[in-house]
């Protein structure tokens, strides 16, 4: 019977927003299953302890929404709550998420063992934006570039202080160890996951396209996920004239949430090409109601051109849809192209708009990518599956 008390310190917890947040929200339900005790510390709109039920306890911090500077934040009123709580509670793992979890926020000696997550660095979010023109930046991301070296000093505090570093991708070991020579037996590649029960694929399309107030006879074209510069999101509105020239209901359903001008400059980009009328953006979605917008759509297409190993993409391809993204990052490790998923070179409109014509004017072999896709989100990516590895990491380092 296993008791082991895990703290895990992340900027996102709940409500359901961000990658970050749906890692510690699955990934503590699971280890819960298998009778870990969970303790969560993280970001609110107010100070708040809530005991959730005899194995899980979540301590709240009031914290401002901006982005890295909410991290920074977190970090302060981590440190102060975790030294308040050390004497009368007992941790076994201490796993902070990285890079949003600067190294100050975890107080020196706390806990037997730390073990962190890493779902992307600094130094290759600096990288991937570089050639971005600065017009397209947000504030947070203009300030990532330019004092990201205060950024990676502290991210590199908290890996070091590491007993193990799980890395959610190869290619995010393959960054650890080259923009940060951490030595290959010290990182873990585990995954990201999907909860297949929540993400299955469309009994009725044309149903819930109207449920959700489309119009059933649209083709809907989805893309989730934060409105970054990094999300390609130009290239994906690029795309589109093409598609609508062939597809004139075709519809590009854009859903995730950005900083304020954001989205104008993406409708104004848009309005220039002559496809602001083909393109609905809904903001923040939220997510008990997101497996019927997957559900919804006929194709999901993913621009980015910096990824580790998105949840967007595994959602996706649970609820069975064909897949057009990007060669970046870990993607290539869980599409093979072709198979269960089309993978195009990034910032390339006339690859992407040319893969996402190919599964709309050739639908048995789109189905089929599908039900590709689904397989391998129910074999290899069920939150079922992968906790057992991260378990191994915990009895590893509490040995």
């Amino acid at each position: 019977m296993n008791n082991q008390n895990i703290c895990f310190v992340s900027p996102e917890y709940w409500p359901l927003a961000g990658g970050t947040g749906a890692y510690i929200y699955y990934l503590s339900n699971e280890l819960m299953k298998n009778r870990y005790n969970i303790s969560i510390v993280t970001g609110a709109n107010q100070n708040f302890d809530v005991q959730v039920n005899n194995q899980l306890r979540v301590y709240f911090q009031k914290i401002p929404k901006i982005p890295i500077i909410k991290s920074f934040m977190l970090a302060e009123a981590s440190y102060r709550k975790l030294n308040s709580i050390r004497n009368s509670t007992n941790i076994d793992i201490t796993h902070p998420q990285l890079p949003l979890t600067p190294s100050f926020a975890v107080p020196p000696h706390f806990g037997k063992n730390l073990v962190c997550t890493v779902h992307s660095t600094w130094k290759g979010e600096a990288e991937a934006i570089s050639t971005e023109p600065y017009s397209r930046l947000n504030a947070n991301e203009k300030f990532l570039a330019s004092f990201n070296w205060f950024l990676r000093f502290f991210e590199v505090g908290m890996i070091k202080r590491a007993d193990k570093v799980i890395a959610v991708s190869d290619f995010t070991r393959q960054e650890l160890k080259k923009y940060y020579n951490i030595p290959e037996n010290r990182i873990r590649v585990i995954h990201n996951g999907v909860d297949t029960h929540k993400f299955q694929p469309a009994k009725d399309k044309q149903k819930i396209k109207a449920e959700i107030g489309l119009n059933p006879d649209d083709t809907v074209i989805l893309s989730v996920g934060r409105l970054y510069a990094r999300k390609g999101l130009f290239t994906l509105i690029e795309a589109m004239p093409l598609i609508v020239k062939q597809f004139k209901r075709a519809k590009f359903v854009i859903s995730g949430k950005g900083q304020s001008d954001e989205m104008a400059k993406l409708y104004a980009h848009a309005e220039r090409l002559g496809v602001r009328d083909n393109i609905i953006f809904t903001g923040y979605y939220p997510d008990e109601k997101l497996p019927k917008l997957y559900q919804a759509a006929d194709v999901f297409a993913f621009s980015t051109f910096y990824e580790h190993h998105p949840f967007a993409v595994l959602e996706a391809l649970a609820t069975g849809l064909p897949v057009v993204t990007t060669t970046v990052g870990g993607i290539a490790e869980t599409i093979k192209t072709g198979k269960n998923g089309l993978l195009v070179k990034p910032a390339n409109s006339k690859q992407f708009s040319e893969a996402l014509l190919y599964l709309l004017e050739h639908q048995t072999e789109a189905a089929e990518m599908g039900i590709k896709a689904r397989k391998t989100i129910v074999e290899q990516y069920d939150w079922s599956i992968l906790v057992k590895e991260t378990m191994q990491v915990y009895e590893k380092v509490s040995k």
